[in-house]
C-alpha cells in the first residue's frame, strides 16, 4: 500500500486534526428511544426484518449505480472534489453544500451548481465554523436563513481563496438560490436498501463514518470487519462524507463516497466502503455509516414544497432539527476521551448482562485497518463491537432522559 497523505502522522495526531465531526443529537436521541425501551427486543425486530426484507437480492435496483456517471435523462449531479484545511474540521460544511448542490440537480435534471460552503462557515449560527458542524443542523439554518447562495454569487462579495475559512465576512445581502425547507433523514433500521433507492431516486446522500481508517487509504475498499461503526462508542462518529452511489470488486459490494481531502486522497478523491448486510450485531454498516444518513429537501429560495414527498421509501421527512444547547453546545463540550471510554466500559457491563453476550469496546488503535481488492467478500465475524456500539448510544443519553421527562421536553427532542 502506497504512503497516503496522512501517512506521516501518528494516530492521535489525525483524530485530533481531521476527525472532529460529531453526529447530531436528534440522530442519537431517536436511536436511544427505541433501544432504551426494550434493548433485546430492539435487536429481536431487527433481526427478524433483516432476515425478510434486507437480503441483498434487490430485481429493482442496478448491481452498479454511480451520480459520477452520466445517468439518462440527466445532468452532472456530483462537483468537484474539495481539499479541507488540515487544522479545520470543515467536513460537515462541505457536505452539507455538495449534497444540496446535488439534490437540486437531481431534482431539477440539470447540471450541479456549487453551493457556497464560505457561507456556511461563517453565518450558519447553529454550527461552529472549523470547531465542526453538522449536516442536520445546516440543513435547519439554510431553511431558517431563506436559502443559501451559489458558491460564485458568495465568491464574487466575499473574496478568498479557500472555501472554508471562517475568518471571511457574512454578508446577508448574497442573493440566496435555494432553501431546504427540512430534511429526509434514513432509518438506520432499514438498512442498504433504503440508502441506496435514496441515492438512485433522490441523490447523494450525506452520512456521518466513523473515519479513523481512511488515514492510510490509498485504494481498495475497506472492509466491515476492520472498520466496526462504533467502536469507542458514539464518539466514534467522527467524520463526514458523500455517498454517490454502489458496484461491486472481486466479488465484494462497496459504497462509492467522495471526501473532502483532495483529488490525491484515495481513489482521485475517493474511497469505498463494503456495502455488508447489516445484521443483529452490526446495525450500522462499514464504518458506521447507516447510523446517520440523511439528505436535504430542497427548493427555489422563496417557493414552498411539499417536503414530504421528496422523501423516499425507509426514510423520514423533518421539518426540522430541534437543537438542545444545554445538551449540544459545540466542539469545547464534548467530554474528554477519558470520561467517553468510562462510559463506554461502564454501558458494554450492563449490554451484556441485557442481550446475554460478552460485549467489549474497542480502544484507540484497535480497529485494525483492512481493505479488498479482487477477493471474495469475508464475513464480518468479529461484530460484538457493533453491538456494543447500539448500547453506547444509549448510554451517552441515558443519564439525560429522567431531566428531558421533567423539562416536559422527551417529545420535542426526539425526531
Amino acid at each position: 500500500m502506497e504512503m497516503g497523505r496522512f501517512a506521516d502522522l501518528s494516530e492521535e495526531e489525525f483524530v485530533k486534526t481531521q476527525l472532529k465531526y460529531r453526529p447530531s443529537m436528534g440522530k442519537v436521541q431517536m436511536v436511544t428511544r427505541e433501544i432504551l425501551r426494550d434493548p433485546t427486543a430492539a435487536f429481536a425486530k431487527n433481526e427478524a426484518r433483516l432476515g425478510s426484507r434486507d437480503d441483498e437480492n434487490y430485481d429493482d435496483l442496478p448491481a452498479q449505480f454511480s451520480w459520477t456517471e452520466p445517468q439518462p435523462g440527466f445532468g452532472d449531479v456530483v462537483g468537484e472534489v474539495h481539499n479541507q484545511q488540515d487544522i479545520c474540521a470543515s467536513c460537515w460544511a462541505f457536505v452539507s453544500a455538495d449534497s444540496i448542490a446535488g439534490r437540486w440537480a437531481v431534482a431539477t435534471k440539470t447540471d450541479v451548481v456549487p453551493m457556497s460552503v464560505k457561507q456556511l462557515m461563517v453565518c450558519d449560527h447553529q454550527d461552529n465554523g472549523c470547531n465542526t458542524g453538522n449536516m442536520y443542523t445546516a440543513y435547519d439554518w439554510i431553511g431558517e436563513n431563506g436559502g443559501l447562495s451559489t458558491q460564485e454569487a458568495y465568491d464574487a462579495r466575499v473574496p478568498g481563496e479557500t472555501q472554508d475559512d471562517e475568518r471571511a465576512t457574512c454578508d446577508a445581502s448574497v442573493p440566496l438560490e435555494i432553501t431546504t425547507p427540512g430534511m429526509c433523514d434514513l432509518k438506520m433500521t432499514a438498512g442498504n436498501r433504503a440508502l441506496m433507492i435514496a441515492i438512485k431516486e433522490a441523490g447523494p446522500v450525506a452520512i456521518g463514518i466513523n473515519a479513523n481508517n481512511l488515514q492510510f487509504y490509498e485504494s481498495g475498499i475497506i472492509d466491515a470487519a476492520s472498520c466496526p461503526p462504533a467502536g469507542r462508542g458514539i464518539q466514534s462518529i467522527n467524520h463526514a462524507a458523500l455517498v454517490v452511489g454502489w458496484g461491486e470488486e472481486g466479488g465484494t459490494k462497496y459504497w462509492l463516497v467522495k471526501n473532502s481531502y483532495g483529488e490525491e486522497f484515495g481513489e482521485h478523491g475517493y474511497f469505498k466502503l463494503e456495502r455488508m448486510r447489516p445484521n443483529e450485531e452490526n446495525l450500522f454498516g462499514t464504518c458506521g455509516l447507516l447510523f446517520e444518513s440523511v439528505y436535504p429537501v430542497v427548493a427555489k429560495a422563496g417557493e414552498e414544497v411539499d417536503g414530504a414527498a421528496q422523501c423516499t421509501e425507509g426514510s423520514v421527512f423533518k421539518k426540522d432539527y430541534y437543537r438542545n444547547e444545554e445538551d449540544n453546545p459545540g466542539a469545547a463540550a464534548y467530554a474528554s476521551a477519558g470520561a467517553l471510554a468510562e462510559a463506554d466500559a461502564a454501558v458494554a457491563a450492563a449490554a451484556s448482562a441485557a442481550l446475554g453476550t460478552n460485549i467489549r469496546t474497542a480502544g484507540l488503535g484497535e480497529a485494525r485497518w483492512g481493505t479488498k481488492h479482487a477477493k471474495p467478500a469475508v464475513a464480518a465475524g468479529a461484530g460484538v463491537a457493533a453491538t456494543a456500539a447500539v448500547a453506547a448510544v444509549a448510554a451517552v443519553v441515558a443519564t439525560r432522559a429522567r431531566r428531558w421527562r421533567a423539562a416536559g421536553e422527551r417529545e420535542a427532542l426526539l425526531p
